[in-house]
């Protein structure tokens, strides 16, 4: 009898230290969320990939939902110029509450010219815990 009740107490104090574990596994993922830089920055760039790949689907999904709201897809795809962009790399990224301002670093083409870069300026704001891109108006 003593062995048994021996065996249900480990089993508790085992099941107890498990969903602790799981509740501090919990918390690492929630400190990864709290480098908005990081988040921002990878943002950023899968935003750009999809640019340069054609993919305007997908880069309409960045944008805010105001901004969605106000602009289907189809007008975000008549305004966008696609077939220029070959690179885009983010430079720099500084966060203030929730708000961040991303520096990209473009390579495109145009006309003649095989290789050109420039610099953009990005908005990006934190809305219901998510990161979107805010174009200027």
């Amino acid at each position: 009898m003593a062995f048994k009740l021996q065996r249900g107490v480990a089993a508790l104090i085992l099941s107890i230290g498990m969903i602790g574990c799981a509740g501090l596994g919990g918390g690492s993922t929630s400190s990864a969320q709290v480098d908005p830089q990081k988040m921002v920055a990878d943002l950023a760039a899968a935003r750009w990939e999809a640019l340069i790949k054609g993919d305007f689907a997908k880069a309409y999904s960045y944008l805010s939902p105001g901004t969605r709201d106000v602009m289907s897809l189809d007008l975000y795809k008549a305004k966008i110029r696609g077939g220029i962009w070959k690179k885009a790399n983010v430079d720099s990224v500084s966060c203030e509450q929730d708000q961040c301002k991303v520096l990209m670093a473009i390579e495109y083409s145009y006309r003649d010219i095989k290789s050109l870069e420039t610099r953009l300026d990005e908005n990006w704001l934190r809305q219901d815990g998510k990161w979107w891109f805010a174009p200027r108006r």
